[in-house]
């Protein structure tokens, strides 16, 4: 039986916004294939060098705020710049996602703003609660990131194919051409 593709996830944000800190492992049907992931649950108190570390390890990236924390989505486009330099090249899968839907009553960042940042990021977003996740949107917000990670994974593998058969080509002109010469 083939190994199921295994996918990298950490999730990033402020100390506070709902993460733990652990890494675990979880396996998913996405798409008909069942996915292993690894996750990496910042507690969001690292320092810049655990930080880049985590960055360095991960594949895919949740960048997580509070919604009742400003401060929290003013972290997010720092932490993204980065997340942009130490992961390059730039095009990082990522997924913002606004936590702690749940206390809308005490609400300081508006759904408009999560999705007009993620809009400029680029990246799906989700607002949810990871305590009281009804609809599913946790774990909708997972398996995007999987699949987006997947994508970029299967393009790149195209894209070292398609060179290293250049390369191929390349070598076997060389001898040819001494053969022939």
């Amino acid at each position: 039986m083939a190994k199921s593709p295994e996918v990298k996830l950490a999730v990033l944000g402020r100390a506070g916004v709902g993460k733990s800190e652990s890494t675990y492992r979880h396996q998913a049907n996405i798409d008909d294939e069942v996915v292993t992931m690894e996750i990496l649950d910042t507690a969001g108190q690292e320092d810049n060098q655990q930080r880049e570390g985590h960055m360095r390890w991960g594949d895919g990236f949740f960048l997580v705020y509070d919604i009742t924390d400003r401060g929290s989505f003013e972290d997010v486009a720092p932490l993204r710049s980065l997340l942009e330099e130490v992961k390059k090249p730039k095009n990082v899968p990522l997924v913002l996602v606004g936590n702690k839907c749940d206390l809308d009553h005490v609400r300081q960042v508006t759904t408009e703003e999560g999705e007009r940042l993620a809009a400029e990021m680029s990246c799906a977003f989700y607002e949810c609660s990871a305590c009281a996740d009804e609809g599913g949107a946790v774990a909708e917000a997972f398996h995007e990131l999987c699949r987006e990670v997947r994508r970029r994974k299967a393009v790149q593998g195209k894209a070292r194919r398609r060179s290293s058969t250049t390369h191929v080509k390349q070598a076997i002109n060389k001898m040819l051409t001494k053969i022939s010469s």
